[in-house]
């Protein structure tokens, strides 16, 4: 499936602005931004996220008033009628968008994901109305088509996160329903079936042709590493299976492979930690510090009773102060890691200062070189740059 937008059009706004980065930074001056701003220049209305958060509010409101005339007009309707009317009135918006607001080059502008987040909602409500909300699994598969369509369409994050729990969600009720057995192997399920997403999502991610859905991949990538962590944390298993599956345990008790699920409480943690600075994989290193703080809330919950708030306090002063001394170390380059964001991965295998130059700079190689070395090449934002910059 295709993106709704001109991919020319977001790759010239994507170099504008790496290019503003880049300026920031000092890589390059302002003549030479001014001059891919010209050659780079794009029609897309893509306003700062103050204005963007206002469209979309200011439209949510606009909306409001028009789904108050729609169920209006339907209030007499047989629950049948009205289904099939949020379903065609979704798909309407759908259009609607494309056709008005796509069309006169909205990209991300705020107007876009109110009309979109509308269509996606009367569209599935709609399918799930019409089936009496009594087929989760179902509402589910729908919800994951429709979020599926918007995230590829319309190249949007809050629907692909939408499409991740839709999928997991899925999973699990089908498992949940199923009995036996995959009742058990619940969480060894989830930790295979994202496990395996994840490496696929890192394959395609470094594809170039798909370079549009980059900041996607970003987020199926951490969903991804963090349903893998839930999956195996021992908190998150128990107190699921105590809850959802009715699992009795005694006094003392435990529940069934307890002693997996403290080692993936640990081990997972780590792995992500030593997998990202091998990699420089700024990804995995920050959802490694997430699921280090959860483990240890995990431990803290059931072998140190009482006075949580101590505990809290000296766990969030002790990150604080980790935060600000690895701030001050990360200055300047350490080992091809930085606290400042030199370059976004996506970069990582195109010669983009040899391309701008030949492109948009014409007699100002020398500027563009005479640059003192940075980072030894990192992945991801935060993770280096490579050395001709």
């Amino acid at each position: 499936m295709k993106s709704a937008y001109n991919h020319q059009w977001i790759y010239n706004l994507s170099i504008i602005k790496e290019a503003k980065q880049w300026a920031k930074h000092a890589f390059i001056h302002d003549g030479q931004l001014k001059k891919i701003e010209e050659v780079y220049s794009t029609p897309l209305y893509h306003p700062n996220w103050i204005i963007r958060i206002l469209l979309l509010l200011a439209t949510l409101l606009a909306l409001s008033g028009v789904t108050g005339l729609f169920f209006l007009f339907f209030v007499d309707a047989g629950i049948s009628t009205i289904s099939i009317a949020c379903i065609l009135y979704g798909v309407g918006s759908f259009v609607l968008l494309e056709k008005i607001f796509i069309a006169n080059n909205h990209y991300k502008s705020g107007v876009t994901e109110a009309l979109m987040y509308h269509a996606c909602g009367f569209t599935i409500g709609g399918i799930a109305a019409f089936n009496d909300m009594e087929n989760p699994g179902l509402i589910l598969i729908v919800s994951l088509l429709v979020f599926s369509f918007a995230a590829i369409r319309y190249l949007d994050l809050v629907t692909t996160l939408a499409a991740v729990i839709s999928l997991a969600g899925f999973i699990f009720y089908q498992c949940f329903e199923a009995g036996g057995l995959f009742k058990q192997i619940i969480p060894f399920v989830f930790m295979i079936g994202f496990t395996v997403i994840y490496f696929t999502v890192k394959r395609y991610s470094r594809k170039v042709e798909l370079n549009a859905w980059y900041y996607n991949f970003l987020v199926l990538e951490s969903i991804s590493l963090l349903i893998i962590y839930a999956s195996g944390n021992y908190l998150v298993v128990r107190e699921l299976s105590v809850q959802l599956m009715e699992l009795s345990l005694d006094k003392g008790g435990d529940i069934p492979f307890a002693f997996l699920f403290y080692f993936f409480t640990v081990a997972i943690p780590v792995a992500y930690i030593w997998f990202g600075i091998r990699n420089k994989d700024v990804v995995l290193l920050r959802v490694s510090l997430v699921a280090l703080a959860f483990s240890v809330f995990t431990f803290k919950y059931y072998y140190i009773p009482g006075h949580t708030e101590i505990t809290l306090t000296a766990a969030g002063t002790l990150l604080i102060l980790t935060a600000i001394l690895l701030t001050h170390y990360l200055k300047v380059v350490r080992n091809g890691f930085t606290r400042e964001n030199l370059m976004s991965s996506k970069w990582a295998n195109l010669n983009v200062e040899g391309f701008l130059i030949s492109q948009t700079m014409g007699g100002n190689q020398q500027e563009m070189i005479e640059v003192k070395e940075t980072g030894g090449g990192g992945r991801s934002g935060g993770g280096g740059a490579s050395s001709s910059f």
